[in-house]
């Protein structure tokens, strides 16, 4: 994932060529890599033009077998007024190659926008090979993951399985940040892979006991059901998770410690969820200040809308982000 920084037009062209690159490692043939150039493009020019300059989230999208492009533009401009003529097609927003924010949508196989006058903008477009998303996911999932300013390693990481009526999913922070943070986050995951099957106390226990190599982390690990209208969570060190629906979010505590190190007994807790929430984690790279009310309609957008729209308003900018919102799509 890239975090490319946009605020002047000699960097749209930087951005386009970053995209067509990670368009290409995706194996995406050289037509879906134009559109997916093109498009970023288009997103960095309305940052320059119409946002005094903003940030473009770049990052390889896996689904099942299929590889493609996301891309999340990020701005606190002066909003969009009338969304309606912008999402016309071929409406130029200030005469930029794309015409506009419609021709973005046309390109796009997901697209989505969210803005509030005087607030800012967050579109959100997904590139897919062929033009051809991924049909028939039972989970919708949006996810930023950003290491600290100047690190290349991130500590923030995140992994989920799919099971019967919903997910096994967790949230880890390695401890501080670069090689040694991340390489606590990587195992953190490897375990997660091999206990799979298991509990989400049961989960975190074998994390906890594989980690003391490490510097540790703090990590959370929910499971779950839709079907049962059921979540367990079992949470160690400061990750924020929350189940959202409407303006209403319900926090789910972590206790204090480091898994790896010193942790109290793992808990395993228990909330009622309805097939219709969304839930909501991140690493203490974000501030745990946001309420929904503040975004009016922001919960019925999709799942990179909402973790964009958190990570621009929330992250602190001095450590690793990551911010993940999932929900269910096939009731």
């Amino acid at each position: 994932m890239q975090s490319l920084i946009v605020t002047e037009s000699s960097e749209i062209a930087q951005a386009r060529r970053a995209v067509a690159a990670l368009a290409a490692r995706q194996g995406l043939n050289e037509e879906d890599a134009g559109r997916a150039a093109l498009v970023a493009m288009e997103i960095c020019s309305n940052l320059v033009k119409h946002a005094g300059g903003g940030e473009l989230i770049a990052q390889p999208l896996e689904r099942g077998d299929a590889r493609g492009v996301g891309l999340i533009g990020l701005d606190r401009g002066p909003g969009i007024d009338d969304m309606a003529k912008c999402l016309r097609d071929g409406y130029s927003t200030g005469g930029s190659p794309g015409n506009g924010l419609g021709a973005i949508s046309r390109l796009s196989q997901l697209f989505d926008i969210y803005s509030q006058p005087g607030h800012g903008t967050v579109v959100v477009a997904q590139l897919w090979p062929n033009g051809r998303a991924p049909r028939g996911l039972p989970i919708e999932i949006g996810a930023i993951v950003v290491p600290k300013p100047q690190e290349v390693e991130c500590g923030d990481t995140w992994c989920y399985v799919e099971r019967p009526g919903g997910a096994l999913v967790m949230g880890v922070d390695g401890l501080g940040h670069g090689l040694g943070a991340s390489q606590a986050a990587a195992m953190a995951c490897n375990v997660f892979m091999t206990e799979k099957t298991r509990a989400p106390a049961a989960v975190l226990e074998r994390i906890h006991a594989n980690l003391r190599t490490t510097r540790g982390a703090a990590a959370i690990v929910m499971e779950i059901d839709w079907d049962r209208r059921q979540l367990l969570a079992a949470g160690i060190g400061n990750l924020v998770a929350a189940i959202v629906e409407g303006n209403t979010a319900k926090r789910i505590p972590s206790y204090n410690g480091i898994v790896g190190h010193a942790t109290p007994r793992i808990r395993e807790l228990s909330y009622a969820i309805t097939p219709t929430a969304a839930v909501v984690f991140h690493s203490d790279g974000l501030t745990a200040a946001w309420q929904p009310e503040r975004y009016p309609g922001l919960m019925q957008h999709a799942c990179a809308t909402i973790a964009g729209v958190l990570y621009r308003d929330c992250k602190r900018g001095r450590d690793d982000s990551m911010v993940v919102a999932l929900r269910r799509t096939i009731s």
